[in-house]
């Protein structure tokens, strides 16, 4: 086999993703969202299609993800955004189908393919953490002011970076797949440390929220996966029954804000604004208000003005800045009550997934899901295409760098 032929093979574009996703999501993440796409039609190119019968073994996530985004594009119907809503719901499908086409790859890669995705991400995610300890110094040096000149005005461009950290912070667990199936503990506890260290310099709330969780996930996965998987998922449907009709008043967050006066103004705006969500959800319980619809509430762009949290009008807090920071809640909001069923089936598909998963692959993969759903639950909108496209690629090269080994032995 010739060089070229060697690096004719869809992993190839699975490896190239894997060392452009952590740069591009220090300094462009955005970017993200195209890098998905173009990584899946290049590994269709390159001979993928022929591994698209891996799809059969995940025919239950297919089928939950391909009604979501049907439920998702008929929410038009109803949706104050119809034809935002229909549009999104069409976009959600295609990122789908483009994470499915990696996840596909990703399960058909011999030894030395998986050894070259390896080193391409790590690669790019060391080159990721040099990018966000270049911007945090640059940050600290040169903090431009009101009336800076365009390159500074760039720099703080540049350096808010909370988007990056988050990538990082969950983009840690595959990574650490494949140094531990080279048996590099020393490795891995580097990496882990040198990660902790920039999410935390980044101070980025939801990346080290992630990041900490996650690492308190690890261990405890690692000696109970099938109580910590149960945990998992109780927790979510929990969540997702009881969040969406939670009677959180201005009232108590006021409390919580005079009880607590160290909470950051953000956090506070985060509770005023899951208030709002929930009182939205109240008016269209059964089929929500159109996908990706937060947006346009009535009363959303209003001013907080509530003479019980002052703070939030001097900051200039709108009752729904695009979406609700909250993944539960913006499901129940948007798509009602089918939409959210449909949302939370996903991520138990995927829990009850990695409890048959390999004793590696199951305790990082529960770190990782973990950690994801900490972002989910505090911080983007969940139909950002940047951040689904994030999620796709950290699962298939979570996928790509488990080592075949049989599920161990659980006694818990």
């Amino acid at each position: 086999m010739t060089l070229r032929d060697d690096w004719a093979r869809p992993s190839t574009a699975l490896a190239v993703a894997g060392a452009m996703m952590p740069p591009l999501a220090a300094v462009a993440p955005l970017a993200l969202a195209p890098l998905l796409p173009i990584a899946a039609l290049v590994a269709l190119a390159l001979g993928g299609h022929r591994e698209l019968w891996r799809l059969l073994s995940v025919r239950p996530l297919v089928t939950l993800l391909l009604l979501l985004g049907l439920w998702g594009t008929t929410s038009a119907a109803w949706s104050i955004l119809p034809a935002h809503s229909f549009l999104e719901g069409l976009r959600f499908l295609a990122i789908c189908a483009g994470g499915l086409v990696l996840l596909a790859v990703a399960g058909g890669l011999d030894g030395d393919e998986r050894a070259r995705v390896w080193h391409a991400f790590l690669g790019g995610f060391c080159l990721g953490l040099f990018l966000l300890v270049a911007a945090a110094i640059a940050h600290a040096l040169w903090h431009p002011q009101p009336g800076a000149n365009a390159l500074a005005r760039w720099l703080q461009r540049y350096t808010r970076f909370d988007r990056g950290a988050t990538t990082m912070a969950l983009a840690v667990w595959p990574l650490s797949l494949g140094i531990v199936g080279r048996h590099k503990v020393v490795g891995l506890a580097a990496l882990l440390a040198a990660t902790l260290i920039v999410v935390f310099a980044m101070a980025s709330h939801a990346a080290m929220l992630a990041m900490l969780v996650a690492l308190a996930v690890w261990p405890v996965a690692h000696l109970v996966p099938r109580t910590t998987t149960a945990v998992l998922g109780a927790a979510l449907i929990a969540l997702a029954a009881m969040l969406p009709a939670f009677p959180l008043s201005m009232g108590m967050v006021a409390h919580i804000h005079n009880a607590v006066p160290t909470l950051s103004g953000s956090i506070i705006h985060r509770l005023a604004i899951w208030h709002f969500a929930i009182g939205e959800i109240a008016q269209r319980p059964l089929l929500g208000w159109g996908l990706d619809a937060a947006r346009a509430l009535p009363g959303g762009s209003d001013l907080i003005e509530d003479p019980r949290v002052p703070e939030l009008a001097r900051a200039g807090a709108l009752w729904m800045p695009l979406h609700p920071h909250n993944a539960i809640l913006q499901w129940r909001l948007e798509l009602g009550l089918p939409g959210a069923a449909l949302c939370t089936l996903v991520v138990l598909w995927l829990l009850s997934r990695l409890a048959g998963a390999s004793r590696a692959m199951r305790s990082r993969g529960l770190a990782l899901v973990a950690g994801a759903l900490v972002v989910a639950l505090v911080s983007y909108g969940f139909w950002q295409a940047w951040w689904q496209c994030s999620l796709w690629m950290t699962a298939a090269l979570a996928v790509a760098l488990a080592e075949d080994e049989p599920p161990a032995a659980d006694s818990t």
